[in-house]
């Protein structure tokens, strides 16, 4: 970061006034697997601007949030015949391969002392739930964000860089524990060129109902060294209409018949996750050895996938001689709706090679297992060597496992 810039970002935050522009590249090659291209490249770049109006013009407890940013690139795991959850590199995806996309922008009210929030605009639901720092230590999409079901599993669960206009609003019980609710606009076609690529389309004309998530959380802190956890329980419902993966109109097997499917009103989602420091090895939040874990059920009626389940470790600062950097272990599977699956037997069966989900094969589970080192090279500059062995890619048995290298670049300014 040039001295110059450093001077104008403190002169705008003594202000009130933040501006981050960040870059971020992954690449990967994979080494077996069969597939076609060997290799690829994705990248994003990002523009947010925050606003504390308290400091800009005395409106105490007002801050607004705003996102553009630019994506471009391949993903590899397509190439592999992979349209799942799964994805070798994270940054690629949302619909977002176009010059400017408009992600969010939405405001924050702090009342009660700041024991309760407020936001409302146009955001992102895995900004407040399902939501972890620790999730995008690693390049692998399953649970980048958000566990990657929540979106696939219900239109409703806004992911960045698609976003919903809708409210949420925080309380502060205690110390430490807090409970949240929201209301969101559900749009099934979210981030499809049936919307809106470009996120600039804010008509509501393709909102289908209302997502209404609400989640429990507990923020501990253990003993002298204040190892702190995060352990959340969310429930969400989805009012709009989405299709039977099992049924037709007529109560019959949809896949015997060609009719077309039943339509079911509402979906509805749980989330168990938590994530607890156990070695501490510096004052800042995330300075430690941290074990997290979490699972994820859907609707097996009407979504494409029952559970999704992930462990794994961080932990940052585990050489002294290098406090910055971060090593990540990470375990995840995701497994079909068996009604997906009953219906994709079926068909089968009968001599069909081209199955609901993106399938040539009736699908099961796919799992990821990843590890990553995040090298902290300069302030404003990390570079992550990657590794990354999936299982029954796109969730097909018929399908060779894939090793995977990578490399992850991020650079902010």
């Amino acid at each position: 970061m040039s001295k110059f810039w450093e001077d104008v970002q403190k002169r705008w935050i003594k202000h009130g006034v933040s501006v981050v522009l960040d870059y971020t590249s992954e690449s990967a090659m994979a080494l077996n697997g069969g597939g076609g291209s060997r290799a690829a490249y994705a990248h994003q770049i990002g523009a947010q601007l925050d606003i504390d109006w308290e400091k800009l013009v005395g409106w105490h407890g007002f801050r607004t949030h705003t996102v553009f940013i630019n994506r471009a690139g391949h993903s590899l795991a397509k190439d592999f015949g992979d349209q799942s959850v799964n994805g070798l590199q994270e940054i690629y995806g949302g619909n977002a391969d176009i010059g400017i996309k408009f992600v969010y922008v939405y405001a924050t009210q702090d009342l009660m002392h700041d024991r309760m929030q407020i936001a409302f605009g146009k955001m992102p639901v895995n900004i407040d739930f399902s939501a972890s720092p620790l999730y995008c230590t690693f390049m692998n999409n399953m649970i980048c964000g958000s566990p990657k079901t929540l979106r696939r599993g219900t239109g409703g669960f806004a992911n960045y860089p698609g976003s919903a206009f809708g409210t949420r609003i925080r309380y502060w019980t205690l110390h430490g524990v807090y409970f949240q609710a929201g209301l969101y606009g559900s749009n099934p076609d979210l981030t499809t060129p049936k919307y809106d690529r470009s996120g600039f389309n804010w008509s509501l004309d393709r909102y289908r109902g209302v997502y209404i998530p609400a989640e429990i959380g507990l923020i501990p802190s253990f003993g002298k060294d204040n190892l702190v956890g995060h352990y959340k329980f969310g429930f969400a419902y989805d009012s709009t209409n989405y299709s039977d993966n099992y049924w037709d109109v007529n109560g019959n097997p949809l896949a015997l018949t060609g009719v077309a499917p039943r339509q079911k009103n509402g979906r509805t989602q749980v989330w168990l996750e938590g994530d607890q420091m156990l070695i501490r090895n510096g004052s800042g939040p995330l300075h430690g050895l941290y074990a997290m874990a979490g699972l994820i059920r859907n609707d097996a009626v009407s979504s494409p996938y029952l559970y999704q389940y992930y462990a794994g470790f961080v932990d940052r600062g585990f050489f002294k001689a290098r406090p910055k950097d971060m090593l990540g272990i990470m375990f995840t599977t995701t497994t079909v709706s068996p009604a997906v699956r009953a219906t994709q037997n079926l068909l089968y069966a009968r001599g069909s090679r081209k199955l609901p989900q993106n399938a040539s094969f009736p699908q099961s589970q796919v799992t990821a297992i990843e590890l990553s080192y995040v090298i902290h090279v300069c302030e404003g500059l990390s570079v992550q060597p990657d590794y990354q062995h999936i299982m029954r890619p796109n969730l097909q048995s018929n399908k060779k496992d894939i090793d995977a290298v990578g490399l992850k670049i991020h650079a902010v300014l």
